[in-house]
């Protein structure tokens, strides 16, 4: 018996020391959190472009304009090759009844399907507007080749209320 309760401490014993081990030299995931910056006239952030998360797009959203403009560097140049556009105002329809939206945005990472031919980055970018109550998801292509140097949309995929209209 009491050789029983002795090997079950020493087995007990090594296998916490080997998973403190193995924990302890094991590498560590590295951390990552997108980021947004701004202030009350804009707001700055960074989206992936691809799962490897090499390559990044910037996007600008206006807060005066409503309009999001957005950046990648094309990595044969070292210049922003590829351009993005949208008007959010018209999407939160609130150009003509609120005389200042107050914008939010955050990015996001999504593994979207390719759909119609064109295959979408693993980006998503959420903006919040607080007189419609809404947040509307977008997405948008993922650069190739082929469409250097073009301004490139982005795509209206959802939205979700998160407060009554606040109109003023």
């Amino acid at each position: 018996m009491k050789n029983h309760i002795l090997r079950s401490a020493m087995m007990f014993a090594a296998g916490a020391f080997v998973m403190g081990a193995s924990a302890y030299f094991w590498p560590q995931p590295e951390m990552k959190a997108a980021v947004a910056n701004g202030n009350d006239k804009f707001t700055m952030c960074t989206v992936p472009l691809s799962e490897v998360g090499e390559v990044e797009a910037v996007f600008v959203l206006n807060h005066l304009t409503g309009v999001i403009t957005g950046g990648a560097i094309y990595n044969q140049t070292g210049k922003f090759g590829y351009r993005f556009l949208h008007n959010v105002a018209a999407d939160f329809q609130t150009s003509a009844k609120t005389p200042e939206p107050k914008y939010a945005i955050v990015s996001g990472t999504a593994n979207l399907r390719d759909t119609g031919g064109v295959q979408p980055a693993y980006g998503v970018i959420y903006i919040g507007e607080l007189s419609s109550g809404a947040v509307i998801a977008y997405g948008f292509a993922r650069p190739n080749s082929r469409n250097v140097g073009t301004v490139m949309p982005l795509v209206k995929m959802d939205y979700f209320k998160f407060s009554e209209s606040v109109g003023q």
